[in-house]
């Protein structure tokens, strides 16, 4: 049996609140490939409510974007037969995030999230389909367009906030 990799540990820097190692206080979400889907098993606190016992929309699709950002890293990489650790380093961005709610999701059960692109434009523009799980219950699905924002390889392109 093969150790599984998270798709966070392969983001250096990563402080977001949503996904990143770096932040003591985030979501800590945990992504990795299940087959050909990228999966990611939450477990939200308490603190994370929204109404009593509903997990916060908003917190949910924190969850999803980050997700789906992992992911399209993850596939950006998987496409070009190269393994997770691998030079060049991407990072993706959010250009937008469409999301719908189809049940209450309870905060005491954990929350199972499946995604996979479908569809890449020009090398730069992924778009990543997630649904969301409670209790093997669908409770959201949502689209995100993952931007490709940097290549370790070419920093001269990207915005001053991503060279290092």
């Amino acid at each position: 049996m093969t150790e599984i990799q998270y798709f966070q540990d392969f983001m250096p820097g990563n402080s977001c609140f949503g996904c990143g190692n770096d932040n003591q206080n985030g979501l800590k979400i945990r992504s990795y490939w299940e087959d050909d889907i990228a999966t990611c098993f939450w477990n939200p606190k308490p603190f994370h409510q929204g109404w009593n016992g509903l997990t916060c929309g908003g917190i949910i699709a924190t969850a999803v974007d980050c997700h789906c950002i992992a992911t399209a890293m993850a596939t950006a990489k998987q496409n070009e037969n190269r393994s997770l650790d691998s030079e060049p380093q991407y990072l993706f961005a959010t250009g937008s995030l469409n999301i719908t709610y189809l049940k209450p999701a309870s905060v005491d059960e954990p929350m199972i999230l499946r995604a996979n692109v479908s569809n890449i434009k020009h090398d730069k523009k992924y778009t990543v389909h997630c649904d969301v799980f409670v209790k093997d219950e669908k409770t959201a699905e949502a689209t995100v367009v993952a931007l490709l924002v940097y290549r370790s390889d070419r920093p001269e392109e990207a915005h001053q906030v991503f060279r290092q």
